[in-house]
């Protein structure tokens, strides 16, 4: 088998490895970018809405903040758009006794910016810019092994297996997911593994829940859409409307609660009841939503590994990794935004590591 070379190799096709495979091809590098699912983005995923393919909503990643520098920028860089996270109105309060308040004049994203049809529009461009070819979806690599001519890396597609040769890897993936996925020839050092273990997958606990209407009826209420709830299966919500004044459809947007998520069970039941739980918080138009989006990051086996299960309950402290032994010293380099010191687990985060890489 004629083995294709390349100059760098980066393995997951979510913002790291997007925007590395960018800079990269801008030094005139050949890059070739392998991503495991059908769809470029990792955690960035943004799901159609109900009247139009134009209006999407994101069940990861969703706001933009105005300190994030290296986001404003890449944001107008590819010249997308961006609108402030609605937040006017009053916020619902549910202790854990059930008892609901609905006159708190409080926002609590009241400088967040978001991103209109849904971030994925951000991945998708920043792929669409990259030379025909250069993004492999649906290639999974398996083994990275040391060879007289580079790094060999293999794996399996959908149309069977494939080999490439690389002077340089670049894993923009979760450290858990390494670890578990990837067989390293010669071995990786004692231990080193197990330090990728220990280093938790931002987000992999998590579920989130989308419930679209054809109309922000809370707005008539003067509510934001904002609730904290004690009691679950929703613990934050906030309104998700696909633009300012919610004039094609709308949308609320909930964070489910620790515990109700897991990598097992059934999600019907969970949907249910957070459509019921939406009725408690807003009132009876809640109960009929046109369509609803629940994704349970658990479950998604190119995010998380059993060890990601537990939710996570504050955020881990991210630091850099480096692998510093012969015969893989400075010829494989971890990215990803688990990697980045200073916004680990952000969006930033993972434009962070990829600026270090």
């Amino acid at each position: 088998m004629r083995l294709e070379k390349v100059e760098t190799a980066i393995v997951g096709a979510g913002l790291s490895g997007l925007v590395s495979a960018r800079s990269l091809v801008s030094r005139r590098e050949s890059v070739k970018l392998f991503e495991a699912r059908d769809r470029v983005g990792g955690r960035i995923l943004s799901l159609s809405g109900a009247v139009s393919h134009d209006i999407r909503y994101d069940l990861g990643p969703a706001w933009v903040w105005p300190h994030n520098a290296r986001m404003l920028k890449l944001v107008a860089d590819l010249d997308l758009p961006l609108m402030r996270q609605h937040s006017a109105g009053r916020l619902v309060f549910q202790d854990q006794n059930g008892l609901i308040r609905r006159d708190l004049d409080f926002a609590t994203m009241g400088e967040a910016l978001r991103l209109p049809g849904g971030l994925a529009r951000l991945t998708d461009k920043l792929a669409a810019d990259l030379p025909a070819g250069a993004v492999l979806l649906e290639h999974a690599v398996t083994g990275l092994d040391v060879s007289e001519d580079g790094i060999l890396l293999t794996g399996s597609a959908a149309d069977g297996a494939f080999g490439f040769l690389a002077d340089r890897v670049v894993l923009a993936m979760p450290p858990r997911l390494v670890s578990a996925r990837i067989r390293f020839r010669p071995a990786l050092p004692e231990g080193f593994s197990k330090m990728l273990d220990a280093v938790p997958t931002w987000m992999a606990g998590h579920a989130k829940f989308v419930a679209i209407y054809e109309r922000a009826f809370w707005r008539d209420l003067g509510l934001s859409g904002d609730a904290i709830s004690h009691r679950g299966p929703l613990f934050e919500i906030h309104d998700a409307s696909p633009d300012v004044d919610a004039s094609r459809e709308a949308a609320l947007f909930g964070f489910v609660a620790p515990g109700r998520g897991g990598s097992d069970g059934d999600d019907e039941p969970l949907e249910r009841d957070a459509v019921a739980h939406l009725v408690e918080l807003f009132g009876p138009e809640a109960a009929h939503p046109v369509r609803v989006h629940l994704v349970n990051w658990a479950k998604q086996p190119e995010t998380a590994t059993s060890l990601d299960v537990p939710d996570l309950s504050v955020h881990p402290r991210y630091r850099q990794i480096g692998l510093d032994a012969d015969p893989w010293q400075g010829r494989v380099l971890f990215s990803g935004t688990e990697t980045a010191p200073e916004n680990g687990g952000f969006l930033e985060g993972a434009l962070e590591a990829a600026e270090r890489i």
